[in-house]
């Protein structure tokens, strides 16, 4: 900010729904230029900061017209602004203010929840990005607001140094007033602050982040321990995650980016991409692909950029993307269908993957990686791109076993290699529901689940490689020279 008004841009714009925020940093950057903060809302009028308004400089024009008489260096914090801006006699002003602050250390900053300038404005202004508070910004309000809480209402606090520390970063990715928010809420709702506050605080702020947009934090709770076979894919992950260790980095391993894992349908794609965060202790986040597109014309963009900026400040996390041929499969086309804009969306995202941070792994899967564009499969976006193919007879008598154990089955009581054996082109998800149709048929004939039921079932039901066979072949021809087998 204090670069932007030393280089005289004359509009900058805020984008943020933390108003405070932006007014403590225009106050320290005044403080430092030594130059004065003026302040403007529709409702107060135009004044100092923390000072008394000017009489009758409530309305957006009289404002304008009063800062123009303004002499000297000065900052301008214009509140809620930019709606006010299609005015024609408004804009008109606010550009003659402009060109008059070009060769002054003179600038208007424009701050809201959504700014959205005329044409004729966007050339003059300059966009800066406040961005969500780091957990060293949230620490201050972490510790006022226990120290409140155990002053009004008696709530005792058995946190110490280390711990508010991780309380503060468990509440990275909200805006400091709702992680504040959110922090009096887990605590009142447990009536104290102790170690299963940092837990707390993770689960309130998932609920509030579903109500964000594209990114959902996810509960971790999946590892490959969970998995059957694979075996491949669950090396590749060991070994990238010495990567992460102090150790690895003073070797010279560079964190791993991401993978791809594509496959036939029903065979645990998005399981093993939500595996990574278990493996690594690392928090999970998914990005709703399908949910990209917006109506308005450039917000589709900006919502991704925003979703792409706030998995940073979650780092580190596993990013999931389930599917991501939904939203970026028209980019590989001329862009015809949606005037170009899942080719623009492309381009954030690869620009992303391209430059980001260490820290957010990328773990996307794709049903039909076809028709995902080349730039996106090229070395340097993923890792690595690995394929998942039907289930072998012995990884087959693991998942049977697997889903036993999970129903509250002893395995040992069943005869796997007869159930492996006769569930040849069955996916993990097929063998699952075999289990599931044959608790239904064994509780509804009152007697115990057994093997002869569930090769009942199994006789009974058509897998999808037969369904669907010529497109199972299609896929898995494409995998043989394109991507590293994930068993």
């Amino acid at each position: 900010m204090r670069l932007l008004i030393n280089s005289r841009h004359p509009i900058i714009t805020v984008e943020t729904p933390e108003e405070a925020r932006v007014e403590a940093l225009l106050l320290d950057v005044a403080a430092e230029l030594g130059v004065p903060l003026y302040e403007w809302s529709v409702t107060t009028g135009l004044g100092k900061a923390h000072g008394a308004p000017l009489y009758n400089t409530d309305s957006p024009e009289q404002g304008l017209a009063n800062i123009a008489l303004i002499q000297g260096d000065g900052i301008f914090l214009l509140k809620d602004f930019a709606r006010y801006c299609d005015n024609d006699k408004i804009c008109r002003r606010l550009r003659d203010l402009a060109e008059k602050f070009r060769t002054a250390r003179r600038s208007i900053v424009l701050t809201a929840a959504r700014v959205a300038l005329p044409a004729d404005l966007e050339g003059s202004a300059m966009p800066f990005q406040l961005g969500l508070p780091e957990a060293e910004d949230l620490l201050p309000g972490v510790r006022q607001v226990l120290a409140e809480l155990s002053r009004d209402e008696r709530i005792a606090i058995a946190l110490d140094v280390p711990a508010m520390t991780q309380l503060a970063q468990n509440l990275v990715g909200l805006p400091e007033e709702e992680a504040l928010r959110a922090l009096r809420k887990s605590v009142l709702e447990r009536g104290k602050a102790d170690a299963g506050l940092l837990d707390a605080v993770l689960e309130t702020k998932r609920e509030a982040l579903k109500t964000e947009g594209l990114i959902e934090t996810v509960r971790r709770d999946a590892s490959f321990m969970d998995v059957a076979g694979l075996a491949h894919l669950r090396d590749w992950i060991a070994k990238r995650k010495t990567a992460l260790t102090p150790e690895g980095r003073r070797f010279g391993l560079v964190p791993p980016k991401g993978v791809l894992i594509t496959g036939v349908q029903g065979c645990g794609k998005s399981l093993a991409a939500r595996a990574v965060a278990g493996e690594w202790r690392f928090e999970l986040a998914r990005l709703d692909a399908g949910a990209l597109y917006d109506k308005y014309v450039g917000e589709s963009e900006r919502r991704l950029r925003k979703a792409l900026e706030l998995a940073q400040k979650l780092a580190p996390l596993v990013l999931w993307v389930d599917e991501i041929e939904k939203a970026f499969a028209s980019a590989g086309s001329s862009g015809d269908a949606d005037a170009g804009l899942s080719q623009r969306l492309l381009a954030t995202l690869l620009t992303w993957m391209q430059d980001r941070e260490s820290g957010v792994f990328l773990a996307a899967t794709s049903n039909n990686i076809t028709v995902l564009p080349p730039e996106m499969l090229r070395k340097g976006r993923f890792d690595e791109i690995f394929f998942v193919d039907l289930p072998n007879r012995e990884v087959r008598a693991a998942l049977f076993a697997l889903h036993l154990k999970k129903r509250g089955r002893d395995a040992t009581g069943f005869d796997l290699a007869k159930l492996a054996g006769a569930s040849e082109g069955f996916s993990g998800a097929e063998i699952e529901q075999v289990i599931v149709a044959g608790l239904y048929t064994a509780f509804n004939a009152k007697q115990q689940l057994t093997t002869e039921i569930l090769v009942a079932e199994i006789q009974g039901t058509a897998p999808l490689s037969v369904t669907r066979a010529e497109e199972v072949q299609s896929i898995r021809e494409w995998a043989k020279t394109r991507a590293v087998p994930a068993d």
